[in-house]
């Protein structure tokens, strides 16, 4: 089965309102993108090594720590997303959320890293609440500014051709900053410490999301806010099927990336043997490659389709997982890791935002009302729950191995480099195949996906007509 070009580019054409919204608007409205993920994937990435390498929390603590943390957020992005959509301001929605959360959410990320307690002086339950209790503020605060970014690509950028550039584009910038932020951390920590990694990059991202406001453009007739509430909206989102299938996509492809980025920093350090400096090349081979990769995929994603580049992707992605379980240098597992990059590029970041933006379009035809942050708040419950069960996997795979965090890594029981290889191999492996068998069942391609897109081209004519 073969989708027409981009589900494709002979789509009946949306009349682009926007007419302003060039290039350097949309490069700038990317630079929120750039912001949360410099964040995100700092987080994701250190929080676990940081809390049990440095802080001393026992591996077991934390990663069940970070398990229950996910039952937060099960209740935490719904409502942050209800709220979203349901502000009302005159300078947007969506606007005003950015420009009030920035400093708040780089006020929070520092503060994970700086804990005022130690687990010498206040014992380890002291520090253990500690830890609870800052990154589940840091999340709310994350999600509910990375919400309102993330919601404003469907509404923004509504015909084809226009939605595939500026997701290219946003992902691009949001993988650099991000890619960027894993890469250097690792030099940062090691030779200035873990304070001054949570200060630089607090304030760093603080400024990226001040400087993408003047991109952002918010069309008024979609401000207002729908008087319902969050129960009855969940009624309505769940009941869209093809919102089900893209909740299951998306829950094994974080699962994919959760596996990888949590585990790379214990990769390196004791599987691999190598310090700091070395992740931070493992983790540049990763980003070149999946950035270079995503010139290479946009011709493809464009001839075949959202779907079937996705489906491609994801194949490619789970052959080239397994070399990590025959690594043993480091410049071997900087080609594994590059290929891993390839196959998780491209669609497999741009397309979920395709995905995302057709479905919210799907349930704007049906019901005339834009949902982005309801539906953008339930896949951040999502989001949350991969890194939340790779954590606890890993956590309890260190603790059955024999992880001693007070010894060196040469000096491990070497079960433990055993868990850790087996775990980055096999995990992306089998969730990158389930991955798949649950785009082969998505519906919104074709012929479905074209009734879609003219369906909003007639809401958005009888909203014109409405307010003039």
């Amino acid at each position: 089965m073969t989708d027409t070009p981009q589900d494709g580019l002979d789509a009946p054409k949306i009349k682009e309102k926007r007419s302003d919204l060039s290039f350097s608007r949309t490069l700038l409205y990317s630079l929120g993108s750039g912001a949360g993920l410099f964040l995100y994937n700092t987080f994701n990435t250190f929080i676990q090594f940081f809390y049990v390498t440095e802080i001393g929390l026992p591996a077991q603590w934390v990663g069940r720590g970070l398990f229950a943390f996910g039952f937060w957020n099960a209740v935490n992005d719904p409502i942050v997303g209800w709220i979203a959509d349901s502000k009302k301001s005159a300078m947007g929605r969506r606007k005003w959320f950015i420009r009030t959360i920035a400093i708040p959410v780089a006020v929070a990320f520092m503060a994970v890293w700086i804990p005022p307690f130690n687990v010498q002086e206040h014992g380890l339950l002291t520090v253990f609440v500690y830890f609870l209790i800052i990154i589940s503020v840091y999340d709310v605060l994350q999600s509910l500014i990375t919400l309102n970014v993330d919601a404003l690509l469907p509404e923004m950028f509504q015909e084809a051709n226009a939605r595939l550039n500026a997701a290219v584009t946003v992902t691009v910038i949001g993988s650099v900053f991000g890619g960027i932020a894993v890469a250097i951390a690792p030099l940062v920590y090691g030779n200035f410490g873990w304070t001054a990694l949570g200060v630089v990059w607090g304030i760093f991202a603080a400024c990226l999301y001040f400087a993408s406001l003047p991109g952002i453009h918010e069309d008024p007739m979609y401000a207002e806010a729908e008087e319902a509430s969050i129960g009855e909206r969940l009624r309505l989102i769940f009941q869209n099927r093809t919102f089900l299938v893209v909740i299951l996509m998306n829950t094994t492809y974080r699962m994919i990336l959760a596996a990888l980025v949590a585990s790379l920093p214990f990769f390196a350090e004791y599987v691999l043997l190598v310090g700091a400096a070395s992740t931070t090349q493992l983790v540049i081979a990763f980003v070149l490659a999946y950035t270079i990769a995503m010139i290479i995929w946009q011709p493809v994603f464009k001839r075949i389709g959202t779907r079937n580049a996705l489906l491609l992707s994801v194949i490619l992605f789970s052959a080239s997982s397994l070399p990590i379980l025959f690594v043993d240098t480091l410049t071997q597992s900087m080609l594994v890791i590059a290929l891993i990059g390839f196959g998780i590029s491209g669609p497999s970041l741009v397309g979920l935002n395709i995905i995302f933006a057709d479905v919210v379009d799907e349930d704007y035809v049906k019901t005339g009302v834009r949902r982005e942050g309801m539906y953008r708040g339930l896949l951040g419950f999502v989001f949350r729950w991969p890194p939340a069960f790779a954590a606890l996997i890993i956590g309890e795979l260190l603790r059955i191995s024999g992880f001693d965090a007070n010894i060196d890594p040469i000096s491990q029981p070497e079960a433990v480099a055993n868990s850790i290889r087996s775990f980055v191999a096999y995990t992306p492996f089998i969730f990158a195949l389930i991955t798949a068998v649950i785009l082969y069942f998505y519906p919104l391609h074709g012929e479905r996906l074209h009734e879609v897109q003219r369906g909003v081209q007639i809401r958005n004519e009888e909203l014109e007509d409405k307010n003039s």
